[in-house]
């Protein structure tokens, strides 16, 4: 398995991939591993509005985070921006892949020396293991067990952090 850095088409991610073996879903073959469909929820909708219209003026910040394997391509973290991407009508997506199958062997490598260089909001949190790259900002609550700001970087002090996100900057 290689991680590589790639410009994904969003049309090819066909689910969303879940750790968790007892989960009422599909199947695939990653050990310890599902899939279900990406639904969309329509939750914070300010958020979702400012993220589409930082993808059209500044592009997209950083990467999601996909696993390419035989069954399909699938979005692992970055659903939000997966959602922004699609409803602007772009093809593309840039994407940290865990590719399991060798799909995106042209790409760029993406290795412990450079990870951050594909980040321009670069997380606190990313782990190498051995299924591939997994990473999180950690704005939804309990998450993890701290608000990592990076994912908020590109918003700045927009009135709309405080609405949708009332729990950050909370103590656990």
């Amino acid at each position: 398995m290689d991680v590589r850095y790639a410009q994904v088409p969003v049309d090819g991610i066909v689910g969303k991939l879940i750790r968790n073996p007892g989960y009422n879903s599909n199947k695939v073959g990653l050990n310890g591993w599902c899939w279900t469909p990406i639904i969309s929820t329509h939750d914070k909708p300010m958020f979702q509005e400012a993220l589409c219209e930082s993808i059209r003026t500044t592009g997209v910040r950083n990467p999601i985070v996909i696993y390419a394997l035989a069954e399909g391509d699938f979005l692992s973290f970055g659903g939000s921006r997966l959602r922004a991407i699609r409803h602007l009508g772009l093809e593309r997506a840039p994407a940290l892949v865990n590719d399991h199958v060798g799909r995106y062997s042209e790409a760029l490598a993406v290795n412990e020396e450079n990870w951050q260089e594909f980040f321009l909001d670069v997380p606190e949190y990313l782990e190498f293991t051995p299924d591939g790259v997994d990473t999180h900002y950690s704005i939804e609550r309990n998450r993890r067990n701290h608000y990592d700001p990076a994912g908020m970087e590109w918003a700045g002090d927009a009135e709309f952090i405080a609405t949708e996100f009332p729990w950050i900057g909370e103590e656990d």
